[in-house]
């Protein structure tokens, strides 16, 4: 999703996963991510719910970037 008012643009992407891997595995891996967004790095947040012993972890992932713009045409 992008969006924006002429003087910004902002970028949200959010996914949906499903994993066995542990909480903190997942924290570990996206702090040492470099998601880069249109000028700097991106903001990655993350929820997780549990789908019970047999299926995993889900967890959802939002990358969120903002930069300045002067019409950008990536924000239309």
């Amino acid at each position: 999703m992008g969006g924006g008012s002429g003087d910004y643009c902002d970028y949200r992407i959010r996914m949906t996963i499903e994993t066995s891997l542990t909480m903190e595995e997942i924290r570990s891996y996206y702090r040492r991510a470099a998601i880069a967004g249109a000028e700097h790095r991106a903001v990655v947040s993350l929820w997780f719910g549990d789908l019970g012993d047999t299926r995993g972890r889900e967890v959802i992932v939002e990358v969120f970037d903002r930069h300045g713009s002067d019409w950008d045409w990536r924000c239309t």
